[in-house]
């Protein structure tokens, strides 16, 4: 099958076709008139135009059946195209989403892993509450800057959202980030350049330093006050 329409070529010659036997049609009514005027000739060249006529009314005839069934296959031509393309396109749709699937069952499959990982650390939360020397408090430090994320005893609920809006890829064709839509939620972030942000881990573990350090010191002062208890009982001895 020609690659092209087909219609065209066959109007075109159907409208020349039409053409010349519209000449012919003008040219009989001067031959009748002739021949029943008795013009010398007249009858023969009436007659001859009556042939052409007739052969131009059939080939007019069979060009437009031969143009209506081009139109038809040119349209089924072009409805088959059609049908083709959206084949190809539901094709490549399939792959995209099956794609789109696989992403999915990683993300489940990370978030599962976060949650496992999240549930330990809130174990070791709860046992590090617990283990905290008596007569010492741990201190409420606030981690990242101006304390925006929260304190490091307690759910850290804005340092995991800073880290994963820290950690949001860079789209393939250079319009922004993907970022998980829940870690949009804090207005610091969203102001703030993700490049410009520490690792969530050294922000946590920089908190802990600083609580840790508290804690020793208020040791040292426990220790240095029961010392100085001893000393001193021991010198009214």
């Amino acid at each position: 099958m020609s690659q092209t329409s087909r219609a065209p070529a066959v109007a075109q010659k159907l409208e020349t076709a039409i053409s010349e036997r519209a000449v012919l049609h003008r040219e009989i009514g001067q031959a009748a008139l002739d021949a029943a005027e008795g013009v010398r000739g007249a009858d023969k060249r009436l007659a001859d135009l009556r042939v052409k006529i007739a052969a131009a009314d059939r080939e007019v005839d069979e060009l437009e059946k031969a143009h209506a069934l081009a139109l038809h296959l040119d349209r089924q031509k072009a409805a088959t195209a059609v049908i083709d393309m959206r084949a190809e396109q539901m094709a490549e749709f399939t792959v995209r989403v099956q794609a789109r699937d696989g992403a999915m069952a990683k993300v489940m499959e990370a978030l599962a892993v976060v949650a496992k990982a999240y549930g330990e650390f809130s174990e070791a939360t709860l046992a590090a509450q617990i283990a905290v020397p008596i007569g010492t408090t741990a201190p409420q430090v606030g981690m990242g800057k101006n304390g925006v994320l929260g304190p490091s005893f307690g759910p850290c609920e804005g340092l995991l959202l800073a880290e994963l809006w820290r950690l949001g890829p860079a789209r393939k064709d250079g319009v922004g980030r993907f970022v998980v839509p829940f870690a949009k939620a804090s207005p610091f972030m969203t102001s703030s350049d993700h490049r410009d942000l520490s690792a969530g881990i050294e922000e946590f573990r920089k908190a802990d330093q600083v609580v840790m350090a508290e804690i020793e010191k208020q040791i040292e002062r426990m220790n240095s006050a029961v010392l100085r208890d001893v000393e001193e009982k021991a010198a009214a001895a």
